[in-house]
């Protein structure tokens, strides 16, 4: 709706908001009320302070509308978002932040080159010492209120020349204001003078000086736009072209040039490896920090697997595209899919210095793709100590290594998404945080990044790699009480099953009643199970998925269904929307007797359970035995059954005949759109 009106405001030319809650977002025209401004400024009116030279130039949170440039940098790390803008002639003050949040705007097709038109709200962030930035009017990083109108694509890019004294790196000095937010040149010859020491540059950053004039020295960072390794301190450099910017990193506020990538540092120098992770099981993706050398980089022979030792080979090496930073290693591992595995990169040279060839460098990850059922077993390490956690998350709250995971997007709340493996069941769902692209919901995704317990929830995060793999398939709901979805013990057999076993995953509360009445958009509480409504469990209102839902009185039965959500010590439903909530009436019970599904296991634990279930109607029924890992062991039934009661015997054999060894299996049972799972234990 926003997005709507901002469209109407910019073809009004001028609308007041006065005495609205609205006015805030919106101050238009900009500026003081007693300047004649023009409907659309330029980005010197926004960089310049002095009003004498730029008499428009907009107060902190003035709306500006139709601010041009041609797209110089693009900031598409995650998870905050954005990119600069320049005037097409260049010059001092000429250059700006558009910043858009989580959103990424490379990958809704912008690309450096694109002349644009931006509509949103500028301010000085952080203010003061910070860097001037346009963004969305509600100034949300969650949501996208920005308008960006792309008016023509591969233009030149402006670019000024600027001298080391020009941006000399002194801490609260503000000499390079005019050039904050444009691309710029620094021509040398420069030499590297330091990587560390006091007062810190921060992470992956330099200084240097020019050969000429070594009292000026211009910070680089290597580390916000890219990740570029600086180069050894003497190493001398042709020119540097990056984006000045000031921001305070390390507790030191100063003026930095932001390279974009490795190929901005003209020096003759081979490439470093940054980054490695499986797109396939049997294929890396390695990426440099410059251009490589196709000949040395596309030799197989210039990598090797730790697990080589063992019998994994590296068979080919392809730069993708034919030039560029990105190499595709097609591999033979002996590994299992989540064993942690090294690549090793030599002797590849750099596509501005062929024979400059660099020393081995190595890259961790987990080996193969990965399911979300692999990523979210428990690690049994920590078990003992009433910790469920994924081996794969880091200690703490920290990310964990790099891993590829795949599944279907199940449901889209801002800045948060949920995924799950198509044949669902327990332990199938994660939460993933900040992707580098909107996930739309039934579509498959290979999600490359770290995983992480935050504050007990298990997401996907720090996402470098997202690849949409087309239409997937939303596995239904499982249908689970209240008592076992609010259940937040840590189950050190893994033989009951509980909330976090659902974790991320979709889930259905039926026939549960509200407990109170709550405001519009309010999260609100359910009471199960029918006919004794003794536990509750939140139905939470997640980044605003259920915003504008009015829940209805107290003691309305519902059925909810959403992805599973760990906050504040509980579980929660979190709806993808207020259509996954219905409404049944008051004090409506369960269906009459005989219309319900039933599933049971008995005995359990066991050798060889009996299963049954009923049914209210003939229907489709597939009942499926699987492993800790989510992988299946044995299909006992797939047809088409009668109304009533049936059994099915199991012998503890898998699909190839082979008997099961002892331990934790899932029974799931579908049919139509209700699933159930039961979680058993196969004894010796």
């Amino acid at each position: 709706m926003r997005r709507l009106v901002t469209t109407l405001l910019c073809i009004a030319g001028v609308s007041l908001f006065a005495g609205s809650a609205m006015a805030q977002l919106y101050k238009y025209p900009p500026g003081p009320p007693y300047r004649s401004c023009p409907d659309t400024l330029t980005v010197y009116d926004v960089q310049q302070t002095d009003t004498t030279l730029a008499p428009c130039h907009p107060a902190t949170l003035d709306t500006v509308w139709g601010v041009k440039g041609v797209i110089v940098g693009m900031d598409t790390k995650a998870s905050a978002y954005g990119f600069y803008i320049q005037m097409p002639g260049g010059g001092p003050r000429t250059g700006v932040l558009v910043f858009s949040g989580a959103t990424n705007y490379a990958s809704l097709g912008y690309a450096v080159g694109d002349y644009v038109a931006v509509y949103g709200t500028t301010q000085e962030f952080p203010n003061p010492n910070g860097e001037t930035e346009i963004e969305g009017p509600d100034r949300s990083q969650s949501t996208n209120d920005l308008i960006v109108r792309k008016i023509s694509s591969g233009n030149p890019l402006p670019m000024d020349v600027v001298t080391t004294t020009q941006l000399n790196w002194v801490p609260l000095v503000s000499q390079g204001e005019e050039w904050e937010g444009g691309l710029i040149k620094i021509l040398g010859p420069l030499r590297v003078a330091r990587t560390s020491g006091s007062p810190s540059l921060g992470t992956n950053s330099f200084l240097v000086v020019h050969t000429s004039n070594p009292a000026d020295s211009v910070l680089i960072d290597g580390n916000n736009l890219t990740t570029f390794s600086p180069p050894a301190v003497g190493t001398i450099i042709d020119s540097i072209v990056g984006i000045p910017t000031q921001r305070t990193v390390l507790g030191v506020n100063s003026y930095r040039v932001q390279i974009r990538d490795g190929n901005d540092v003209f020096l003759a120098a081979p490439p470093n490896l940054v980054d490695a992770y499986p797109i396939e099981d049997n294929v890396l993706r390695l990426q440099f920090d410059r251009n490589v050398d196709v000949a040395t980089a596309q030799n197989p022979g210039n990598y090797s697997l730790a697990s080589g030792i063992d019998g994994s080979t590296v068979d080919a090496a392809v730069v993708e595209g034919g030039a560029g930073r990105f190499v595709q290693l097609t591999i033979t591992s002996v590994l299992n899919d989540g064993d942690t595995e090294t690549v090793s990169a030599v002797n590849i040279g750099s596509a501005g210095c062929p024979t400059c060839l660099m020393s081995q460098q190595n890259r961790t990850f987990a080996n193969g793709v990965l399911t979300i059922a692999d990523v979210q077993a428990p690690d049994p390490v920590f078990l003992p100590s009433f910790d469920d956690r994924s081996r794969f998350a880091g200690a703490g709250t920290t990310a964990g290594i790099r891993l590829s995971f795949r599944g279907v997007c199940t449901g889209a709340y801002p800045t948060l998404y949920a995924m799950q493996d198509e044949a669902g069941g327990p332990r199938s769902g994660i939460f993933v945080f900040g992707p580098s692209a909107p996930m739309v919901p039934g579509r498959r995704y290979l999600f490359v990044g770290q995983v992480q317990e935050f504050f007990n929830l298990t997401e996907g995060v720090n996402n470098v790699y997202l690849v949409d793999e087309g239409p997937g398939v939303i596995p239904a709901p499982a249908v689970l009480p209240v008592a076992t979805l609010r259940d937040t013990t840590t189950d050190q057999t893994q033989s009951v099953v509980n909330g976090e076993d659902y974790e991320g995953a979709l889930v259905k509360a039926a026939y549960v009643r509200i407990t109170e009445n709550r405001s519009v958009s309010q999260s609100f509480f359910v009471a199960g199970d029918p006919g004794v409504y003794s536990d509750t469990i939140l139905v939470q209102n997640l980044n605003g998925a259920l915003t504008g839902y009015d829940s209805p009185d107290s003691a309305t039965t519902l059925s909810v269904t959403g992805a599973m959500n760990f906050s504040f010590g509980t579980w929660r439903i979190a709806p993808r929307g207020p259509s996954d909530i219905l409404e049944h009436g008051l004090n409506v019970g369960v269906p009459a007797a005989g219309a319900t599904l039933d599933f049971a296991v008995a005995p359990n634990p066991a050798r060889a359970p009996r299963l049954t279930f009923s049914l209210p109607s003939r229907g489709d029924v597939e009942i499926a035995v699987y492993d800790l890992q989510g992988r299946r062991v044995a299909q006992l039934a797939r047809g088409n059954y009668a109304a009533g009661v049936h059994a099915i015997d199991w012998d503890g054999r898998d699909a190839g005949g082979r008997q099961v060894g002892p331990g934790v299996y899932f029974y799931n049972f579908k049919t139509g759109s209700d699933v159930r799972t039961i979680r058993g234990v196969i004894l010796q």
